[in-house]
């Protein structure tokens, strides 16, 4: 088995990944990042963004974003986490503007929302992977298997897929920088978040037996219907208004007390969740009150971002200024660069386990986070990693892996879509679950984590990764017994909305999940 030896091994090549290899080779850091496909179009940004959100402009404070995103989050926020990372924001960016991002026009930025930066950033992920290939050795379509555990990480066995061998990385620290978890759920179109993320950092960090928070908070976001574009650009850009079947604004008039069309994330998502279910549907962004100038360049927004919305359009024979855009909530997600889920971490962007870091959409803790938070919690761990002093000694085992199991992997992947989405608050039961459903599907799981799987590698590889995934979740789900941010957590048996001040975090030891509250810092 091939060992390669360096100062930090970086697990995904996504934002948080790349920017964290900068700064560590500045730091003077031998760096390698291990790519589950190819950097230059992989993850979250593979198509583009057309805004870097948590940007903190000129006269904006860090409270100020502190506030915002505790409201954004319901009151479920770490705030020691948003202070550090906002502090951040700016740096981050200039690294990619030295890279050639534009950001804003004539030199002046531009917002877009509350704490975001209007970008042309079509090419983001190429500008992220040119930073990579300078600052790091990157090896491409390896597959991270298994953190190695000895008074702490000592690096990461990993699987060539190309040439299917397994071999092994030791470092002196271990930053986990992959994707959330897409693909737990029986969806209704096309994804919204990238279908290859399957949340295999989060899966090493609970095998590993690292603290893991709030994975009882789903993402389920509302998107542009059967195309799953982002509504955000539309209603908080140029602020679209929602409106049922019966033309009303149903936002304004129902959720006053929440921000109306500003309401947190989750209300936004509720609020047309809940016309659907009562029969007032189709719910639409209304659209048609945009000028031929606005829609122009809302349309270049997309572009920059979401490119097949524009080929919808036409396909469809929609014009956004005579006809309104059908929204629709889609499946859920485990996302930290949504919600505040992911791997339990410190200020320093350490997790329980020495020498173990995570940031991005690894990381939990700051809702709202997006690219600007993935950013600069890679500088953070960064900047941790060049003070670890993990020694080089350890010496791994040789590990056989085979994939000619009894079980086709992608079987098994699409029983565990069906049973989450049918007892653990799925699209088809409204995001609704209660406590003898979650236990029903725990158990039905648990058959299929049982199972040797049989397929392609890496398709076998992520399905153990998200069941892994999936049973942490539905520990988390029973836990939880109240309705704190519907529709992202919601329960039929605890219907009434609850304003608790605590956070459900959770250890694997020996295959059981023990979960417990942390108050909030």
């Amino acid at each position: 088995m091939e060992v390669i030896n360096t100062d930090l091994v970086i697990i995904g090549g996504g934002t948080a990944g790349c920017i964290a290899s900068y700064e560590a080779k500045k730091l003077g850091l031998d760096v390698v990042i291990l790519e589950k496909a190819g950097v230059k179009r992989s993850g979250c940004l593979a198509p583009g963004v057309n805004a870097i959100y948590s940007y903190l402009h000129e006269g904006d404070s860090p409270e100020d974003y502190v506030q915002w995103v505790e409201f954004q989050g319901m009151g479920l926020l770490r705030k020691d986490l948003a202070h550090s990372m906002i502090a951040q924001s700016r740096y981050a960016v200039s690294i990619l503007e030295d890279y050639g991002l534009i950001a804003g026009e004539d030199g002046k930025k531009e917002r877009q929302g509350r704490f975001g930066l209007r970008i042309v950033g079509e090419s983001i992920k190429p500008i992220l992977a040119d930073i990579a290939k300078d600052s790091a050795e990157i090896i491409e379509h390896s597959y991270a298997l298994k953190l190695a555990v000895d008074n702490g990480i000592r690096g990461i066995y990993a699987y060539d897929l190309r040439n299917q061998e397994v071999f092994f990385v030791r470092a002196r620290a271990t930053l986990i920088a992959t994707g959330g978890a897409s693909g737990l759920y029986k969806p209704y179109t096309v994804p919204w978040y990238p279908p290859c993320n399957a949340g295999s950092g989060y899966a090493l960090a609970i095998r590993a037996g690292a603290e893991i928070t709030s994975f009882e908070i789903r993402f389920i976001p509302i998107r542009i219907k059967d195309v799953n574009s982002p509504i955000g650009v539309t209603a908080v850009g140029f602020k679209a208004p929602l409106k049922n079947s019966k033309g009303e604004e149903f936002m304004k008039s129902k959720y006053a007390e929440f921000g109306g069309e500003t309401a947190p994330i989750a209300i936004r998502a509720y609020g047309p969740m809940k016309e659907i279910m009562e029969g007032r549907f189709p719910v639409y962004i209304d659209t048609r009150g945009l000028t031929s100038e606005q829609i122009e360049k809302l349309i270049k927004l997309y572009l920059n971002g979401w490119p097949i919305f524009l080929l919808f359009l036409r396909g469809r024979g929609i014009n956004p200024s005579e006809e309104p855009l059908e929204v629709q909530t889609c499946e859920p997600y485990i996302t930290g660069s949504h919600t505040i889920a992911g791997i339990w971490v410190d200020e320093e962007r350490k997790t329980t386990i020495p020498y173990l870091l995570a940031a991005g959409d690894a990381a939990g803790g700051v809702p709202l986070k997006h690219v600007g938070g993935a950013l600069a919690e890679g500088v953070i761990a960064a900047r941790t990693a060049a003070k670890l002093k993990n020694s080089l000694d350890f010496k791994p085992d040789e590990m056989a892996i085979g994939f000619e199991g009894d079980y086709d992997a992608k079987d098994a992947e699409e029983r565990m879509k069906y049973i989450l989405d049918c007892y653990a608050g799925g699209m088809s039961r409204f995001y609704y679950y209660n406590e003898e459903s979650v236990k029903k599907a725990i158990v039905e799981i648990e058959k299929l984590r049982e199972l040797n799987l049989s397929g392609k590698p890496v398709r076998c590889l992520e399905v153990y990764d998200k069941l892994e995934v999936a049973n942490v979740m539905l520990h988390h789900m029973v836990e939880r017994r109240e309705t704190r941010m519907p529709p992202f957590q919601m329960r039929s048996d605890y219907p009434e909305l609850s304003s608790s001040k605590y956070l459900l975090n959770s250890v694997t030891v020996d295959g059981a999940v023990k979960v417990f509250r942390r108050d909030l810092v």
